[in-house]
């Protein structure tokens, strides 16, 4: 007797528009409960999206990964309450976009030794390329 899919029965994302077989993506969420949220963010890892905020992630990922990640979010949210968004970013977008990091370069060296710090923010400015993604 053939499996039956975890995700039969469940609605499928409506696609919008054509995209390219690779897009950059940017998932963006909201999720109350702390188990979620942590199952949440352990699946974007593993779809290899980089993580850029607490509750945002970033990466490439073809049109079939990308539905896959949305059912799979779906299924895992169930009737929770939650926002969740998954966005696509285009070449053009991605060419003008300008990151501001700003952090201590040592730390981690400071949270493992739990001093006190002794030097200010570094800011760090940077501009992503389409090839640098």
């Amino acid at each position: 007797m053939p499996r039956k899919s975890k995700f039969a029965g469940i609605l499928q994302p409506r696609q919008v528009g054509r995209g390219a077989p690779e897009v950059s993506i940017l998932v963006l969420y909201d999720v109350e409960s702390d188990r979620i949220r942590a199952h949440l963010a352990d699946l974007c890892q593993n779809y290899a999206l980089a993580r850029i905020q607490f509750s945002a992630f970033m990466g490439s990922i073809n049109r079939n990964r990308r539905q896959e990640l949305a059912l799979r979010i779906q299924a895992l949210i169930g009737d929770e309450s939650a926002r969740v968004r998954i966005i696509p970013l285009f070449e053009d977008s991605m060419r003008d976009s300008w990151t501001l990091d700003q952090y201590r370069r040592d730390a981690d060296k400071l949270a493992a030794k739990e001093e006190k710090p002794t030097s200010g923010p570094i800011a760090v400015l940077k501009i992503i390329r389409v090839e640098d993604c």
